[in-house]
């Protein structure tokens, strides 16, 4: 049981992590700063920052404040799946792709 409980909280972090640059990619898909887009969500853009560089776990309140206006689904947030996701973030997403190759 001593193993289980080692590792969880490692993957917990990673985790939190993975939800952290999908936030920023978002954000960055949308072409905005952070301080931009936190006055369009309305989440402080010191809690906005430790959410991207995955300090801290964005709540579900928060969360939903991001899908509201960006349209992307709390499946994208934290579990990854692209899905349904709105064309312009899909646009600024391949964009990101495309800068790095």
């Amino acid at each position: 049981m001593s193993g289980i409980l080692s590792i969880f909280p490692s993957k917990m972090a990673d985790e939190i992590v993975e939800i952290g640059r999908r936030l920023r990619r978002t954000r960055e898909a949308m072409k905005l700063n952070q301080a931009m887009f936190c006055r369009l969500v309305g989440i402080q853009q010191q809690a906005w920052n430790n959410y991207e560089r995955g300090t801290r776990r964005i709540s579900l309140d928060q969360a939903l404040r991001v899908c509201k206006v960006t349209g992307v689904s709390l499946d994208w947030i934290y579990r990854g799946l692209a899905a349904g996701l709105p064309v312009n973030i899909i646009n600024g997403l391949q964009e990101q792709l495309d800068e790095k190759n």
